[in-house]
């Protein structure tokens, strides 16, 4: 690689199985229920980069470093998987740039390949970049979306940002030229935590969104502020506004205030399969010193638009929103708040050092069953113990009303209290109508000076009346009250990158490849270094 020039860094893929993708024609299949763990992301593309100059930025560069995936199947093709993450993550903000993995057999094996012009070492303009996500159209059409933005100013305001989409049309094996969905260039302003879904009905319809914060706080330019250096951690920031308000809120001043923050969400979508883009538009204003974080989107068997949102109020509450939309997000109705959540400050500890894990607990994960209609949530919650654990709530009727929370994940009780976490849950719900969630939890850690940790999965079918609401309904697919582990063996997080928290995400993906689910996950298995695995189950 010289300067910023590289593109790829895949091993040779035979033509012919490529010829054979494009072609229409079905890999073979892996066997029902294929499981073992299986390496996703490889060594870094940017090893040998200049272009950014990482000597002259601020914070610690964890090279070598995948963080944060997320994945999708081709719905054309479904033994076509591409997966997206953050690669070489900074300590203080995003990373040096984003790769996209892709399969060809099902998971089994992956090439991968950096998206050009995100980022200055894949061609880009930016010094960094963040929150990969990758979704897949009905007639195979890839869409990998990306934050991108340069440094805090010398004046202490962000740096320019963009929200930014790439098109692949050949299963992720390479990319169109970049699209920039929105750029910022006042200081006052970042984009954060975007999200993509392509409609699963209709290929000509694509739905992005994210959360524009507004700091008045911030320089437009000119002043010689303490620079921040904060830009890119838009759920760490955020946790940070929420112990704010709920002080502020106590102390019984919350009315007589100026206004600090706001960051509304917005929404952007092709109608014509990505051939253009509309202009990004605010469909929710939360109101002043309140803002929405983590926004995803999906849509219903009838085809209304869902855009579902963790929502921050001037007085410190915190609940997860819905908007909805009946013309393919033209227009959208009034915001409900129907799901009230409980945030822990501190978010998730390891158990023995108590040093914090990066977790990303303002945030949450939705899926919706294709075939019923219904609404699942997941998000970490404290109200069990005042630790967070894994909520569960369902919707039978597109979002108006919800089930209370259950605490679904199986950890098994310990003494030590803080081996009863669980944290970073994702949802998903396969074609047969099972839901599956995955998280993280510390149920084998030892007192030995390492913070053993593991993934897992546990999994509730609705059909036959079980009612999956309930916690005593969940399982393995086989026995009730017991999970699924995805990790063959532990793993120390404390060899995570410190990011504000060792850190492996945010997010964790999670899709439906039939009636198999297909995990996208991080693993620290050295020191300041995590790789993405996957871990198909049933």
């Amino acid at each position: 690689m010289t300067g910023n020039n590289f593109i790829a860094f895949s091993p040779k893929i035979a033509s012919a199985t490529i010829a054979l993708l494009l072609a229409g024609t079905t890999l073979s299949a892996a066997p029902a229920g294929a499981a073992g763990l299986r390496k996703v992301s490889g060594f870094s593309p940017f090893a040998s980069c200049v272009a950014d100059k990482p000597a002259s930025q601020p914070g610690d560069l964890y090279r070598d470093s995948e963080i944060e995936p997320w994945i999708d199947v081709n719905p054309a093709h479904p033994n076509n998987l591409i997966a997206g993450w953050q690669q070489d993550r900074w300590s203080n903000g995003g990373a040096r740039g984003l790769v996209a993995g892709y399969s060809l057999d099902g998971g089994r094996t992956w090439a991968r390949i950096a998206p050009r012009g995100i980022s200055k070492c894949s061609g880009g303009e930016y010094d960094r970049a963040s929150d990969p996500w990758v979704t897949i159209s009905p007639n195979g059409a890839a869409y990998f979306m990306s934050l991108a933005f340069n440094n805090d100013r010398p004046d202490g305001g962000f740096g320019k940002n963009a929200v930014i989409v790439h098109r692949s049309t050949n299963g992720g094996v390479s990319w169109g030229k970049p699209v920039s969905l929105i750029v910022d260039t006042d200081g006052k302003v970042f984009n954060d935590k975007n999200a993509m879904t392509a409609d699963w009905r209709d290929s000509d319809y694509v739905y992005g969104v994210w959360d524009r914060i507004i700091d008045f706080t911030l320089p437009s330019s000119g002043s010689k502020a303490k620079p921040a250096h904060y830009a890119g951690d838009g759920s760490v920031s955020a946790r940070e506004r929420l112990r704010m308000l709920k002080a502020r809120a106590k102390s019984g001043k919350a009315d007589a205030r100026a206004v600090t923050f706001k960051g509304p969400t917005y929404f952007v979508r092709t109608t014509n399969g990505g051939a253009s883009w509309e202009p990004p538009k605010k469909i929710y204003d939360p109101g002043p010193d309140a803002q929405t974080i983590g926004n995803l989107v999906d849509v219903l068997p009838g085809g209304d638009v869902v855009v579902a949102f963790t929502d921050i109020t001037a007085l410190g509450e915190t609940h997860i929103g819905l908007i909805k939309s009946t013309n393919h997000g033209a227009t959208f109705g009034a915001a409900s708040l129907p799901v009230s959540t409980n945030i822990t400050f501190t978010g998730t500890l390891t158990p023995d050092t108590k040093e914090s894990v990066r977790d990303g607990n303002i945030l949450f994960d939705i899926a919706v069953d294709r075939g019923n209609g219904n609404l699942y949530l997941v998000w970490q919650d404290g109200r069990w113990g005042g630790i967070d654990k894994v909520a569960f709530s369902q919707s039978k009727d597109g979002g108006t009303t919800w089930s209370a929370p259950a605490q679904i994940n199986m950890t098994p009780v310990s003494g030590k209290r803080l081996r009863n976490q669980a944290f970073v849950p994702s949802v998903e719900v396969g074609a047969d109508d099972k839901i599956a969630v995955t998280y993280y939890d510390f149920r084998n850690d030892l007192s030995d000076g390492y913070e053993l940790t593991d993934y897992f999965a546990v999994t509730c079918s609705p059909k036959g009346g079980n009612d999956c609401s309930k916690r005593e309904n969940w399982g393995d697919g086989t026995t009730k009250l017991k999970d699924i582990r995805l990790t063959p063996r532990s793993f120390d997080i404390l060899d995570a990158p410190i990011a504000r928290g060792h850190f492996l995400g945010d997010y964790m993906g999670l899709v439906r490849k039939g009636n198999t689910f297909v995990p996208a996950f991080g693993i620290a298995d050295s020191n300041n270094h995590t790789t993405i695995y996957s871990h198909p189950f049933r």
